[in-house]
């Protein structure tokens, strides 16, 4: 069934590529643009939430074209987020990327490499309407085994309507304002293949009763996690919610449950209780049934642009979630939270950030958090987390940045301390045993040009369980132009 999926889906995009090539209406994950429109954010130059991705390019257009520019930084980094958006829409690209070992840290949002050699062939195409995304990935070696060479992670086809963008395909989600992670849905593992749908631009109501909720959205997916063993064709289906009532203050809302699959209940009772929250039948492993249908995760989040009130281009965000309900709220919860500036040195733009997480259960290594008595593979697609990329029962404290040298050089990096896996569960795969890391993380990006980004990373590590570590990878991106086929 997977396999039929990704065949109708490329014909589709090949289809579809066939047809005049305008601007791209979808953004996926990419941790340059989002620290740049985090940066204006901060400044006060534009209001945009860059809490759910992908993005929509019309919500970024808007936003810029109503960009409060004073000095030259600024339009750097305006400048910056158009050549971010060029380089999206670049109609082929050739992507290539090596590393001399894969990482033992955390992964970082919109770390797309799944493994330790890849080379991918991109085409993409669109119009008012319409939006589509080819990317064939041929992988070696990979960090994560799914059992496929080739595969067309990052494809999508899109359409709009009345001002919704429904989007089927292969592309990875990230809800929430950290810059490590996301508690509820991170990029760790690789993409889910299903339906998502969101707003195009996020302008608030009309209607006196509801503008004051300000712009928002929403983001509903629907998708099968791959190689589920424990119950095969398992469901993972999402919402989310955001509103900024207030210029410097955006408020998130998130819940994802897993359902359906081979001996679970697939009835529309079964899924009309999950999503009224009554799934909570009984507590062990041989229950099944309508009252007892889903494994679900819920929580809020918040970003505060202190900006507004003290001059000061900082912000403040936190997030949690739980597993379980308990009076209507999340009872088993999980927790995130964060600082950041934005400023500048020489008219070089910088952000520096400090964040910290802790996905025990309340505090305490239980074996609960991204698991369950049924879905006993946990929260977990191939043994990588789909929430947090440590997994569960982890905690991390980070310390980051990202300096714009000139248009052509960025450097960010990282520090950080992780305790992973602290409950030792066997459905954490990317940290299989109780482990704590240090390490320093570095990214110099080169811009050979607008849309063609080197990267060169290098990073250094200390683990409990494995020592000391060290490595370097390069990944770059060539535009194709048309006239050389």
């Amino acid at each position: 069934m997977k396999y039929q999926s990704i065949k109708v889906l490329s014909f589709a995009i090949l289809s579809a590529l066939a047809l005049p090539v305008a601007a791209q209406g979808i953004v996926l994950n990419n941790e340059d643009l989002r620290t740049d429109l985090n940066w204006l954010n901060q400044q006060g130059v534009i209001q945009i939430s860059t809490s759910t991705w992908p993005l929509s390019g019309e919500e970024i257009q808007r936003a810029l074209s109503t960009a409060k520019i004073e000095n030259n930084a600024q339009q750097k980094v305006i400048n910056s987020v158009m050549a971010n958006l060029e380089a999206e829409n670049t109609s082929t690209k050739l992507a290539l990327f090596a590393e001399t070992d894969p990482q033992n840290i955390p992964q970082k949002f919109a770390d797309e490499q799944k493994s330790q050699y890849q080379a991918a062939l991109e085409l993409n195409a669109g119009g008012k309407q319409w939006d589509a995304r080819l990317r064939v990935n041929a992988e070696k070696d990979p960090i994560i085994d799914h059992g496929q060479d080739v595969n067309v992670e990052g494809s999508y086809l899109a359409g709009k309507l009345w001002n919704q963008w429904l989007i089927a395909g292969q592309i990875p989600t990230y809800w929430g304002p950290g810059h490590e992670g996301s508690l509820i849905r991170g990029d760790a593992s690789r993409p889910v293949y299903g339906l998502t749908m969101q707003r195009a631009e996020q302008q608030a109501f009309e209607t006196k009763w509801l503008s004051w909720i300000g712009p928002w959205q929403y983001q509903a997916f629907a998708g099968r996690l791959d190689d589920y063993k424990a119950v095969p064709d398992t469901n993972l289906l999402g919402l989310r919610l955001t509103a900024q009532p207030l210029p410097y203050l955006e408020l998130g809302a998130s819940r994802t449950f897993q359902i359906d699959g081979q001996g679970q209940p697939g009835s529309l009772k079964a899924y009309w209780n999950a999503f009224v929250g009554k799934d909570n039948g009984c507590n062990d492993g041989v229950c099944v049934g309508e009252d007892n249908a889903s494994n679900q995760i819920a929580g809020f989040d918040a970003r505060l642009n202190l900006n507004h009130f003290t001059g000061i281009p900082m912000s403040m965000y936190a997030q949690y979630v739980g597993e379980d309900e308990a009076g209507l709220l999340p009872s088993k919860k999980m927790y995130l939270a964060g600082v950041d500036y934005s400023s500048q040195l020489n008219s070089m733009p910088y952000q520096i950030y400090a964040e910290w997480a802790d996905t025990r259960t309340n505090g305490d290594a239980l074996g609960i958090s991204y698991d369950h008595h049924i879905y006993t593979d946990g929260y977990y697609q191939h043994g990588f987390p789909l929430g947090h990329a440590m997994g569960g029962d982890g905690q991390m404290l980070s310390l980051g940045g990202d300096i714009r040298f000139d248009v052509m050089n960025r450097l960010n990096g990282r520090v950080m301390v992780a305790k992973v896996n602290q409950s030792n569960s066997i459905n954490n795969q990317a940290f299989t045993q109780k482990d704590e890391i240090k390490a320093l993380d570095l990214t110099w990006t080169h811009y050979l040009k607008p849309n063609a980004p080197l990267k060169l990373n290098g990073w250094v590590s200390d683990s409990d369980v494995y020592g000391q570590d060290a490595g370097v990878s390069i990944g770059v991106e060539i535009p194709l132009e048309r006239s050389l086929f």
